[in-house]
């Protein structure tokens, strides 16, 4: 590892900063230094190093200048990373403007962006919930419409137990050997 490489881990097991430990990640890891090598080096998590190099790789230059102003979080420059690389401004911009929490914006990042559908399967949620008397929800995949999942919410183990006795047809998931 050349001194340049020593110096710059040196800096970065001495950093709080996720600005500063980002900017030393990316110089190592245009340098040629492995994450593995660099979580070692700098008793750093692997999984954090490989976070801001992900980031390294995977922002478009006005996200990632975003980020480095500070006006993105770490968890939201994480989030959008993994949007096409056309869409990263629009929605970290979006996100700035409107004061979107990371969860939010999470969420919105995972939902199924067929409105009709979406509608569709409100509807069918609410019609479920209605004849069920539980608490239904129905989620389309955010890229496949012809997947999904099935929510049952319950308030109470009374509840618990009566959506259990609906599903299995038992009282209780106990086995009774």
């Amino acid at each position: 590892m050349s001194r340049y490489q020593q110096s710059l881990l040196a800096q970065l097991k001495s950093t709080s900063s996720i600005i500063e430990q980002y900017e030393l990640v990316s110089d190592l890891v245009t340098d040629g230094v492995s994450c593995i090598a660099i979580a070692r080096q700098s008793g750093l998590a692997d999984y954090h190093i490989r976070h801001l190099a992900r980031l390294h790789h995977k922002l478009n230059a006005e996200v990632r200048a975003l980020f480095l102003q500070g006006k993105l979080s770490f968890s939201m420059a994480r989030a959008i990373a993994g949007l096409p690389n056309k869409q990263q401004e629009n929605v970290a911009r979006r996100t700035i403007a409107k004061g979107i929490s990371v969860q939010s914006l999470r969420m919105s990042l995972s939902e199924n962006q067929d409105k009709n559908l979406v509608r569709d399967l409100e509807r069918l949620s609410e019609q479920a919930s209605a004849l069920s008397g539980l608490d239904i929800t129905i989620i389309a995949d955010k890229n496949n419409s012809h997947a999904g999942s099935w929510v049952i919410r319950y308030s109470d183990l009374d509840m618990f137990d009566t959506i259990v006795e609906k599903i299995t047809g038992k009282a209780s998931l106990v086995d009774s050997d």
